[in-house]
């Protein structure tokens, strides 16, 4: 259903294949999750966007005794449209702009390309390459310069890798993500280029996830369940990704939801807004310029 008004939060949740297979937040068996709003569509510069939630985390279970109030969207926005013609991504990034989204944890799942990664282990990349071909809409988001250092937030990371833990005897709390495009899985030989790139795991969706966040002014981090080995990597890997996705669901949850309560914005150490950086006065002129 359409809404004209669009809802203040500050807290976001962007579902993947982490969380897909369960009806998040409501089964996830966590105390102090309030329902507000189901079902909400918004229309913006590109495209209406997929239903969100709304919920509420309560105060007795916050970092910081007060309620979080978060906006929830399923499967990075994608479902229905192409992520290349449609740009769902930046339908949902309008939103979570205008909702007043400071603070952004994105959970899904990836193949494992360091061989080191098992399928079922857990992974919190720091970095990332992108190798999609995806217009950049970014400058629509801000007028200043956006810096990619650091792109992952390492507060928001240092909480969903202690998260993690409680749930997964091996997580791993840093590695490069290689972004591929959907919606095919990569070639051996394409996967033997990002070994040598030194990347640890591919998948379709941290950008232009992270940049947006960046864009916006949100800190960002994400959290994959290493669903497969990527081609070649381990030739005899047979699991079906779904029963993985089916076991994670209720886990992913949990550390999602404790991860977004355990922000206290009060602590926040990281420099996430400082590297958007302002354009000089005389040189924003110069671009403007007809």
């Amino acid at each position: 259903m359409i809404r004209k008004v669009i809802p203040h939060a500050e807290y976001a949740h962007i579902g993947g294949s982490g969380t897909w297979c369960d009806d998040f937040p409501e089964n996830i068996g966590f105390e102090g999750v309030k329902i507000l709003d189901t079902d909400m569509e918004f229309e913006t510069p590109f495209g209406t966007t997929v239903a969100m939630k709304l919920f509420e985390i309560s105060a007795d279970v916050t970092a910081d005794h007060k309620p979080h109030v978060v906006l929830d969207m399923p499967f990075h926005g994608w479902f229905g449209l192409s992520p290349y013609l449609d740009t769902p991504s930046e339908r949902a990034f309008w939103v979570l702009k205008e909702a007043g989204v400071k603070w952004i944890i994105a959970d899904g799942s990836g193949g494992g390309i360091n061989p080191l990664l098992d399928p079922g282990d857990v992974i919190i990349p720091d970095d990332l390459i992108d190798q999609t071909k995806r217009v950049s809409y970014i400058s629509k988001f801000t007028d200043k310069i956006v810096r990619m250092r650091d792109i992952v937030c390492p507060d928001l990371a240092a909480i969903l890798y202690n998260e993690a833990l409680k749930e997964y005897p091996r997580v791993f709390g840093r590695g490069t993500y290689a972004v591929d495009e959907a919606p095919r899985f990569e070639t051996k030989a394409e996967i033997q280029r990002l070994y040598d790139q030194h990347c640890d795991i591919c998948g379709h969706t941290m950008m232009p996830e992270a940049a947006l966040a960046r864009a916006i002014g949100a800190c960002y981090a994400a959290i994959y369940l290493v669903s497969n080995t990527a081609e070649g990597i381990n030739p005899d890997w047979k699991r079906p990704i779904f029963d993985l996705y089916a076991e994670c669901a209720d886990k992913f949850g949990r550390i999602v939801l404790r991860t977004l309560a355990a922000i206290d914005p009060s602590k926040k150490e990281c420099r996430c807004k400082d590297y958007l950086m302002e354009v000089p006065g005389r040189v924003q002129e110069r671009m403007n310029a007809k």
